[in-house]
C-alpha cells in the first residue's frame, strides 16, 4: 500500500500520529504516534500538550531511556492495536501503526497546501501569512503547486505563532533534488540559512555530539538546504516518494537480523538519501566490527539527521543493525539499518551513528 509520508491520521483512539515512510503493510499504515492522550497512558518524562480539548505527551524518542521504556511497555499494554508484528522482520523489531479500522481522519498535506495556497493573504493571521510567503518563495523554482505539501501543526491548525516551524512536503524524489538545486543558488531577503553556532546549537542535541566533531558536522550540514529561517521561522523541508519512486516494496523482502555492525563503504548512489525509510547504496564495504564479514551494499536509516549526509564518492561509517535481505527472486543481499524505533529503548541509542569519512 502507499500512503505518503508526513501525512497525519487521527485515531478513533484519540491518537494523533504521523504517517512514517511510504510503503506499508496492507492491513495498516505505518506511523509514529506523535500525540497520545494521557487517559490510558502517561509519563511525566514526555512533554505535554493541551490539543483539541485533550490532554496529550507528545511521545520522544530521546526521552530519558528508562522512562521511555517504561512508557513504550504500558502503550503495548493500553493500545495493543497499533503495535505492528512485522512477518517480513525479526519479531523483536518495533513498528507503530494505525489499523484501517482505527482511523477517524487523515489530513493529506498536499490538500491543505493548496487550499492555503488558495486563500486571500488578508484573511490569514501572521504565521499563516509567512507560510504563504515562503510556499510563494519555493514556487519560483518551478514546481508547482501540487509537487508541495504543508504538515505537522500547519496542517492541523494547532500552531502556536511564536514559536512553529514551517514544515513544507515536495512529493517526488525528483522535485526535491530539483527544488535543492533551485535553493543552492536562490535568495530572498526575508531567507537566511543557518550559521555555524546555531548548527552547533543542534549539534548538542540529542547523540550528534558523540558521533562527530564540530568541523565534520558543520561540513555536512551547511551543505543542506531542508533547513533554514524565513522571516525569523525555522523551516524543514522533507521529501515524500511517488509510488513509481520508491526505492523497496512493502513485503517483497524478508529480512534477518545479524546483530550489530560497523561497515564502512564509498557511496555509490544517494539519490533515495532524502527519504524515510532512506537509502545509500555503497561499494567496497569493509564490516569493522561485527559477527559476520559480509558484503553490504546499502545502509539504511530511519531517522532524518541523516538525509543528504554523503554524496556519490564519498566514504561514509555506519552503525547499526546488519541484515541478511532475502529477495522474492531467490536473490539476496546485506545491509545495515539504523534507527528502528527499538534502537531507541536500549544501548544502541548511543552506539548507532552514520557519519562521513574525512
Amino acid at each position: 500500500m502507499h500512503f505518503y509520508e508526513s501525512s497525519i491520521i487521527t485515531t478513533k483512539d484519540g491518537l494523533q500520529c504521523q504517517v512514517y515512510g511510504n510503503e506499508h503493510p496492507s492491513s495498516s499504515i505505518l506511523v509514529k504516534p506523535k500525540y497520545i492522550p494521557t487517559t490510558a497512558v502517561e509519563s511525566s518524562a514526555l512533554a505535554y500538550r493541551f490539543i483539541m480539548g485533550r490532554k496529550m505527551n507528545r511521545l520522544n524518542m530521546w526521552a530519558d531511556k528508562e522512562e521511555l521504556r517504561a512508557y513504550i511497555t504500558r502503550f503495548r499494554e493500553a493500545y495493543p492495536n497499533y503495535v505492528y508484528t512485522s512477518p517480513v522482520h525479526d519479531q523483536n523489531r518495533l513498528f507503530f501503526s494505525i489499523p484501517i479500522d482505527k482511523i477517524e481522519r487523515i489530513y493529506f498535506p498536499r490538500r491543505g497546501f493548496k487550499e492555503l495556497m488558495s486563500m486571500p493573504p488578508a484573511s490569514l493571521d501572521q504565521y499563516l501569512l509567512r507560510v504563504f510567503s515562503f510556499s510563494q518563495f519555493l514556487l519560483q523554482s518551478g514546481l508547482r503547486i501540487k509537487d508541495f505539501g504543508i504538515t505537522y501543526s500547519t496542517l492541523m491548525g494547532h500552531y502556536n505563532p511564536a514559536i512553529s516551524d514551517i514544515n513544507i512536503v515536495v512529493y517526488g524524489k525528483e522535485n526535491f533534488w530539483k527544488l535543492m538545486s533551485y535553493l543552492e543558488r536562490a535568495t530572498h531577503p526575508l531567507l537566511h540559512w543557518k550559521t555555524d553556532e546555531e548548527w552547533l546549537v543542534f549539534h548538542k542535541k540529542r547523540n550528534r555530539f558523540s558521533i562527530s566533531g564540530e568541523k565534520e558536522f558543520l561540513h555536512s550540514m551547511k551543505r543542506r538546504k531542508t533547513e533554514g529561517y524565513f522571516e525569523g521561522s525555522l523551516f524543514v523541508i522533507f521529501a515524500a516518494e511517488k509510488e513509481e519512486e520508491v526505492w523497496f516494496k512493502w513485503g517483497e523482502e524478508k529480512y534477518t537480523s545479524l546483530g550489530p555492525a560497523v561497515v564502512e563503504g564509498t557511496v555509490v548512489d544517494n539519490f533515495s538519501s532524502v527519504v524515510r525509510p532512506g537509502c545509500y547504496q555503497i561499494s567496497n564495504a569493509l564490516v569493522r566490527e561485527g559477527k559476520e564479514k559480509v558484503p553490504v551494499t546499502k545502509i539504511v536509516f530511519y531517522s532524518r539527521d541523516y538525509c543528504m549526509l554523503a554524496f556519490p564518492g564519498e566514504k561514509m561509517e555506519a552503525s547499526g543493525m546488519l541484515e541478511k535481505v532475502n529477495q522474492e527472486n531467490g536473490e539476496f543481499y546485506y545491509r545495515v539499518v539504523v534507527g528502528y524505533f527499538d534502537a531507541y529503548l536500549d544501548e544502541r541509542r548511543e552506539k548507532e551513528y552514520i557519519k562521513l569519512i574525512f
